[in-house]
């Protein structure tokens, strides 16, 4: 590592502890506020939970594939060594992705406020239950899923759980939010693109009064209890995250090599 250089790495990376040589240092993230550059040393959920401190300051962020898949820490801890020069020269490609921000209002009051790259997610704890999402999209009622939970993305997060859940693929560039019921129990419920400037609002009951035994989880890492009662509203965060891009590889090469679209059976 080069003298000067803080090394950042959180809990549960001891093979990219071992791989880079450094010892167990932990920083605060608080200091992310004063860096040029972040670099996350991991797989797509190092990556997302960079994110969420990175973008809230403006830090841009680059993503070295340490991980098991890749998809958004994509470039190679070869192609950073062989374009180190410029990075620390700060010549390289920025892409701006749109982050979500969500609340829970319990009565008149905002009690949590979280972000995420990816997705803020709706969903029940209990399975033998099924719950009701009512939705609503600038305060008009769009419908009330049957479901076991509501899937809100940004197009990054469109090729991860929404995908899974039956939603469209959304190119990053294109900026939109995602509404997808998790496993509707209806046939006429199907994923919504709108615009990206839309508040969605959620709350949930069951045989006709409010109810509890959910979560609201953002990018599958922070997760808030809802009781009874509680509304989920979510929007564009008020900030992007700032992904740095060193390889020419664009968002189709990405689908083709990882999640094989398009490719011959």
């Amino acid at each position: 590592m080069a003298a000067g250089c803080t090394v950042k790495l959180g809990p549960g990376m001891d093979s990219t502890k071992r791989r880079l040589g450094v010892g167990p240092r932990l920083h605060d993230l608080e200091g992310l506020v004063e860096a040029d550059l972040v670099i996350s040393l991991g797989g797509d959920g190092t990556l997302l939970a960079l994110a969420r401190h990175a973008g809230p300051v403006g830090t841009p962020l680059l993503g070295l594939d340490f991980g098991s898949f890749g998809f958004l820490a994509r470039e190679s801890y070869e192609v950073l060594m062989a374009n180190l020069p410029d990075v620390l020269e700060g010549q390289y490609n920025v892409e701006s992705r749109l982050m979500v921000e969500a609340d829970v209002v319990r009565g008149s009051e905002v009690i949590s406020t979280r972000y995420g790259l990816n997705d803020a997610v709706i969903a029940k704890t209990d399975v033998r239950h099924l719950v009701w999402l009512d939705t609503y999209v600038n305060d008009e009622h769009v419908a009330t899923y049957p479901a076991d939970g509501l899937i809100i993305s940004t197009p990054t997060g469109s090729t991860a759980y929404a995908l899974s859940a039956g939603g469209p693929i959304i190119a990053p560039t294109v900026e939109s939010l995602l509404i997808t019921p998790i496993c509707p129990h209806s046939l006429y419920a199907r994923p919504l693109v709108i615009e990206p400037s839309a508040e969605i609002k959620v709350n949930a009951t069951q045989r006709g009064v409010p109810a509890g035994g959910l979560t609201v989880t953002l990018d599958g890492q922070e997760a808030i209890d809802l009781r009874a009662g509680d509304v989920v509203r979510v929007r564009r965060a008020r900030f992007d995250a700032k992904l740095v891009r060193i390889s020419s590889a664009g968002f189709f090469e990405r689908l083709r090599q990882k999640l094989r679209w398009g490719a011959e059976r």
